[in-house]
């Protein structure tokens, strides 16, 4: 028995989403695309939370990035081009760690935007 939490795999969605978001060329970006196909999802950040928390397994290799946000920010707009929210991806130990959601407004998101409305900026 492993105390390796309950996984299940990228939706459709958050692969399209993490596909986005790691498009943009920054160092580490190639090493983290590479993660993509390992990546799994351990949990959600609340049950109507689009923000999951991801684990890649141990033998994949790491990328040369410091823990934290990425370099790489996902502006989110809505049908009418407004600025709704922000996509981030999170690393920990060179390796995908989160993906968040966090919105402007009074009403939550309950699931990732298209990634036809987000525009990729590397800071």
């Amino acid at each position: 028995m492993t105390d390796r939490p309950t996984t299940r795999p990228l939706s459709p969605l958050e692969q399209r989403v993490l596909v986005k978001l790691l498009s943009a060329e920054f160092p580490g970006a190639q090493e983290l695309r590479n993660q993509l196909a390992q990546t799994r999802v351990t949990r959600p950040w609340g049950s109507e939370s689009p923000s999951v928390d991801l684990d890649v397994p141990p033998g994949v290799p790491q990328a040369a990035i410091k823990d934290g946000v990425i370099p790489a920010t996902g502006t989110v707009t809505d049908d009418s081009g407004e600025l709704f929210g922000e996509l981030l991806v999170w690393v920990s130990n060179g390796r995908l760690s989160a993906l968040e959601f966090s919105w402007y407004g009074d009403t939550a998101p309950t699931e990732l935007p298209d990634p036809g409305l987000v525009t990729v900026t590397v800071r």
